[in-house]
């Protein structure tokens, strides 16, 4: 009897001191240091942060170009992120000018930089249709579902997002960055509007295909279109996750690389309704429309192989009024961050 109360009492006096002393966390191998590989800087009322992919994750190994992250101050935040995509073998700095605008309209802006060197279409264009719905998948989440493409989980979209938010989480304390976070490893997709330029405006239309969320807009892009035929990868025209009303497109009419007719027939397959607007015959608001077009010129045509695909979102070719305010302000609002 007396044993049997002593070892009672020594299991109590165990599970006592493993309330009071509990176990340490297993260390994150992946967890960078605070502070590294981050500059930030101060222009009319907006920071702006340029922090490096692996500044966040020591397990990141490619694509080190850095990520640039918008907020306005003086302005009414709507709790709402906004999150571009570069298109192939572009880099976030290239896109300030729309991060700028949606830090303006109140929104937490931030550019990706994500493993984009080779362009979907190129990688597929001799593979089964099914490749590129795969390639996009990995890309995305670093599920091994492509022989294409080489991204584990630390490279993907989805976690370079989720550390970047963490970081700046920890970086900007009064910037409320946790809202856009479920708990410390996903997204809160339901209150991100997600773009992209080129191959990142079919990344946009794929995560609204798998997820829920507030916007998609497809900048110069309208998924993946199949070599030598009229048709479309299978998964461009798959049930959206994404109600159909909360996606949308924007091209020139002059885009070099992506044919206008094909991108506008193509959304209204996706489900985007109402006629094609171009923007120059019609002023905002826009009401329902969801598929816009443009004729306006580029800048610094010379510059870049071809400047009206780039026009509608990279800041080299992006016309400006008065040289300063970007011409596109009020429907890159009107589609990505009303």
């Amino acid at each position: 009897m007396r044993i049997a109360m002593f070892l009672t009492l020594v299991a109590c006096a165990a599970c006592a001191g493993s309330e009071t002393n509990p176990v340490a966390p297993v260390p994150d191998p992946c967890t960078a240091t605070l502070g590294a590989g981050l500059r930030t800087t101060v222009t009319a009322g907006i920071t702006t942060w340029a922090v490096l992919p692996v500044s966040t994750d020591n397990c990141i190994t490619q694509h080190f170009d850095s990520h640039f992250v918008y907020r306005a101050e003086g302005v009414t935040p709507t709790g709402r992120l906004f999150v571009f995509l570069p298109g192939t073998g572009a880099i976030a700095q290239n896109y300030q000018l729309i991060l700028g605008q949606a830090a303006r309209a109140g929104y937490h802006a931030v550019g990706i930089s994500y493993p984009n060197a080779d362009a979907v279409g190129v990688l597929c264009a001799t593979q089964p249709t099914n490749c590129y719905g795969d390639a996009r998948l990995e890309i995305l989440t670093g599920q091994p579902a492509s022989s294409r493409v080489s991204v584990d989980r630390p490279n993907s979209i989805e976690n370079r997002l989720v550390r970047l938010l963490r970081f700046m989480r920890s970086t900007e304390p009064n910037g409320n960055w946790g809202q856009f976070l479920n708990g410390d490893t996903d997204v809160k997709w339901s209150v991100v509007s997600v773009a992209g330029h080129s191959q990142g405006g079919g990344h946009a239309l794929f995560i609204a295909q798998r997820y829920v969320v507030f916007r998609a807009t497809a900048y110069a892009s309208f998924g993946d279109g199949l070599p030598a035929s009229n048709s479309v990868a299978p998964w461009v025209t798959r049930p959206y996750a994404t109600p159909v009303n909360r996606l949308f497109g924007f091209i020139s009419t002059f885009d070099e690389l992506v044919s206008p007719a094909t991108a506008l027939s193509v959304w209204t397959a996706i489900g985007m309704t109402g006629a094609a607007l171009n923007i120059e015959d019609t002023p905002p608001p826009y009401g329902t429309a969801q598929r816009f077009i443009t004729s306006t010129p580029p800048v610094n045509r010379l510059l870049t192989l071809s400047p009206n695909h780039n026009m509608v979102a990279v800041d080299l070719n992006t016309p400006k009024v008065g040289g300063v305010t970007p011409a596109f302000a009020a429907i890159w609002r009107a589609l990505s961050f009303p």
